[in-house]
């Protein structure tokens, strides 16, 4: 009894480990699918190992160099940014707060935060939590998969 109890929890407990496992998000769904390259002669190479804490937005009007004839790029954009585990990752660009696709987040060195309304999310860590503000949600986050060297495909 004791082991299938034992082996219960260690599935349990791997179960929901994955960095890229989308979270329940109120931002609305949208298709995200385009290719990035990050090597060092790459169009994305701030986003190459070893730049922690790097990240590049992509949207229709910047679209992403290895897909601009087929990108998609969530509901209001995507950022993906290199985090302190030197792993990448990907989050829609639309305050949790606003929920608004004309209003995007920005840049503010490790972390996004919205125009309006203040709020401040954390990307630099991987989850796109709350740093600050009248939001509550994390970001909606999207997978990162490699596929070819230093090219990835980022996807919902």
């Amino acid at each position: 009894m004791k082991r299938i109890l034992f082996a219960t929890l260690i599935l349990f407990a791997h179960s929901g480990c994955s960095n890229n496992t989308p979270v329940n998000s109120n931002i609305p769904y949208a298709i995200v699918s385009f290719a990035i390259d990050v090597a060092v002669s790459g169009a994305d190479n701030e986003l190459r190992e070893g730049m922690l804490g790097n990240s590049k937005i992509y949207t229709t009007t910047h679209p992403a160099t290895l897909s601009t004839s087929f990108g998609r790029y969530g509901y209001s954009g995507v950022v993906v940014v290199r985090a302190y585990d030197d792993r990448l990752y990907a989050f829609d660009i639309c305050c949790t707060n606003e929920v608004d696709r004309n209003i995007a987040l920005e840049s503010d060195g490790f972390f996004l935060k919205c125009p309006k309304c203040g709020s401040t999310f954390e990307i630099g860590n991987g989850y796109g939590i709350v740093n600050q503000g009248p939001a509550i949600q994390p970001l909606k986050n999207y997978k990162v998969t490699g596929y070819s060297g230093d090219r990835y495909q980022v996807s919902n």
